[in-house]
């Protein structure tokens, strides 16, 4: 007798939720299989059933961030109504930062520093994307990588650090800060303040 397709993904999924509870507290070498059926209250065979091993489970959460935040990102950008010459770094932040918000702490803890340098190199090649669809750039430009090098660390790390410090700016002082830095650099950002 086959399970139905609705109890197959809540077991998945709740495995998953298991193994997110001790990878925000743990490093991924440190998690056993025991503890993620010890919470899930199934048994190893379950487990193997819907997963090789850990690493697995990893590997699935990664893959459904990552197309879950680029769906998002593409479906705000399709929505936003905007001139080509008002795609400022407002409007970039202003579209992914309630998506980075509903998704904070696991791309946060993923790009952290007990997080997947699979992930982030994913995450990054996935951001550059979209930073080339949102500035609707020609296919080849001179320096290419080292631009949208920059354009992702600047955002990736300006908003990993709001999330660090318990998003402590509003969302518009936050703005205006990334909009200054982006546009005069710290130096002309102080002498704007």
């Amino acid at each position: 007798m086959k399970k139905q397709p609705e109890v197959t993904a809540a077991t998945r999924q709740k495995i998953m939720d298991a193994f997110w509870k001790l990878y925000k507290e743990k490093a991924i070498e440190k998690i056993s299989i025991a503890e993620i059926t010890k919470i899930t209250g199934n048994n190893r065979g379950t487990f193997y059933h819907y997963f090789k091993d850990v690493y697995a489970v990893l590997e699935q959460i990664e893959a459904d961030l990552i197309k879950q935040v680029n769906t998002e990102v593409n479906e705000a950008l399709r929505n936003c109504s905007f001139e080509s010459n008002t795609r400022d770094i407002n409007v970039l932040y202003s579209i992914s930062t309630p998506i980075f918000k509903r998704h904070e702490e696991k791309i946060f803890t993923l790009l952290g520093k007990n997080g997947d340098p699979k992930f982030t190199d994913e995450f990054r090649e996935s951001m550059r994307a979209v930073l080339i669809q949102f500035w609707n750039l020609p296919n080849k430009i001179e320096h290419e990588d080292y631009l949208m090098e920059y354009a992702y660390s600047a955002m990736i790390g300006l908003m990993a650090k709001w999330y660090e410090n318990g998003n402590d700016l509003t969302d518009d002082e936050f703005f205006r800060m990334a909009q200054g830095l982006v546009a005069n650099g710290i130096l002309g950002y102080l002498k704007a303040e």
